[in-house]
């Protein structure tokens, strides 16, 4: 018979017996699935969710929620191209020829100052996360069709507008049985990496474990808990401008709406992937995964022609296997404290 220990540490990790389990489903599915170009596009697309991610797992572990970042990203994308593309019909952009360069680092600005104005409204104003994050996505996609004036921008047949869609579009390299790996997919590669490391290795990482687990305690300690959280938010919103530039080189025309609904998929991809919507527990390589996984489920419904109704059952399904996994493991958490403090007692 397993110990709880055993037990927490497989669901911990079920996140990869899962994939594992999906993916040879949909290649006994389909004769299309385990091609170069399936295999580029599930890495393709799972790039700019891989970004969202990794900012909300920041988030989630220092025990936070972020639901603004479909609309930064959806700004970011709008925002950037509308800077450097001419006015009027059919580019619809702002007719500031802004060079593209700056274009990308003022987008890339002011997602981190998005994020730094939601951490600062939490801490400073004691506002509740959930509330003021959902404010700020209403304000945003209220700016954006405000700023657009609901009209598509596109770059089409503009040199600019190439470079402004270089991240998401260009190709890094071809390898054998995996096919085109764009930048994309090695920019969100080398971010998880980097996020790996801060959360296993960096003091950053550590003090967000400490304060998803135990606010007070964190502070006891001597952590700057409100420093922490409006850097995670800042993080969080950094990245979610740079998912929107990424996922610009995706689409062809870039609308008013986009990125909307995507915050239940990162929710769901962290979330299956391990980490705790209460704080303190996940890794970034489970958050991974979860990405992975979601990718997969996407790229293989779509090559077996599931109708797109069905797919949001489906979707609904993977989010209430998240939470129940999330659920067990707080459960198995609480009883492994509760035997520990027996066992001290007894001890004592």
């Amino acid at each position: 018979m397993l110990s709880d220990k055993r037990i927490s540490i497989l669901i911990d990790n079920m996140i990869w017996i899962i994939l594992l389990v999906v993916f040879t489903f949909f290649v006994f599915q389909s004769e299309h699935f385990l091609t170069e170009r399936n295999i580029s596009n599930i890495l393709t697309a799972a790039a700019v969710l891989g970004v969202l991610v990794i900012g909300q797992t920041f988030v989630l572990i220092s025990g936070n929620f972020d639901l603004s970042t479909e609309s930064t990203l959806g700004l970011a994308a709008l925002m950037g191209l509308w800077l450097i593309v001419p006015a009027g019909a059919p580019t619809f952009g702002g007719g500031v020829f802004l060079n593209p360069y700056l274009s990308i680092a003022a987008t890339l600005a002011t997602g981190a100052a998005i994020g730094y104005v939601i951490g600062v409204l939490i801490t400073f104003g004691r506002m509740h996360n959930f509330i003021v994050t959902l404010a700020v996505l209403l304000i945003i996609r209220g700016f954006m069709l405000a700023f657009s004036e609901g009209a598509p921008v596109n770059g089409f047949n503009n040199p600019d507008a190439d470079v402004f869609y270089w991240l998401g579009h260009q190709t890094a390299f071809v390898l054998p049985g995996l096919g085109k790996i764009t930048v994309a997919v090695v920019a969100t590669g080398l971010l998880f990496l980097i996020g790996h490391f801060i959360l296993k290795h960096h003091r950053f990482g550590r003090e967000l474990y400490a304060i998803g687990g135990n606010r007070d305690a964190a502070e006891a300690m001597g952590i700057n808990t409100e420093r922490r959280i409006r850097q995670v938010y800042m993080i969080s919103g950094l990245l979610a401008a740079l998912a929107g530039w990424m996922l610009a080189g995706r689409v062809v025309s870039i609308q008013s709406n986009l990125g909307e609904g995507f915050i239940f998929t990162v929710f769901a991809g962290a979330v299956i992937g391990g980490v705790s919507l209460q704080g303190g527990r996940g890794t970034m390589l489970g958050a991974l995964g979860g990405v992975l996984l979601l990718s997969t489920i996407d790229r293989g419904l779509n090559l077996m022609h599931v109708s797109v109704f069905w797919v949001k059952v489906i979707q609904g399904l993977i989010i209430l296997i998240a939470m129940f996994l999330d659920a067990q493991r707080a459960r198995l958490s609480e009883l492994n404290l509760s035997k520990a403090i027996e066992k001290s007692k007894e001890s004592g």
